[in-house]
């Protein structure tokens, strides 16, 4: 398996939206922004980055993060989505995108991630990629 990693293009955006539109299913989420949003807070203003792994020149999962601070623990990175394509899946490319996370972003303490209640592909596999649940509850405000 030939396997690159780069960061996220123009034209990856469909891509990366069909992505989300499958993680939105498996999440019960249907309120999503970010076919309004992606041109401008990934490709301009650059708030969000995105890792593409490619097989072959062919896109096959990414990972969408940005930068947080927390209080206990200092810079961090929020994973906002993880994907990999169902005919690449149980290859381990999610871990060699983490990995390409880390090796990218040294200077990051800690990476956290929110799952929906309905999502087991990805609990299962942040569970089997060492990340741990919390019982801290989320609370949320829309602007």
């Amino acid at each position: 398996m030939n396997i690159s990693f780069r960061n996220a293009k123009i034209e990856d955006k469909d891509f990366i939206l069909e992505a989300n539109k499958e993680i939105n299913l498996l999440s019960g989420l249907n309120d999503s922004t970010l076919d309004n949003n992606i041109d401008k807070d990934l490709f301009e203003d650059k708030i969000c980055k995105v890792i593409i792994a490619e097989i072959n020149n062919n896109a096959a999962g990414f990972i969408l993060y940005f930068y947080i601070y927390w209080a206990n623990r200092g810079k961090g990175i929020y994973l906002s989505q993880a994907y990999v394509k169902s005919e690449y899946r149980k290859q381990g490319i999610l871990k060699m995108l983490l990995n390409k996370l880390e090796e990218r972003e040294k200077n990051c303490n800690f990476i956290t991630n929110l799952v929906g209640n309905e999502n087991d592909v990805m609990m299962k596999s942040l569970q089997k990629l060492n990340f741990k649940s919390s019982d801290l509850i989320t609370y949320y405000k829309l602007k």
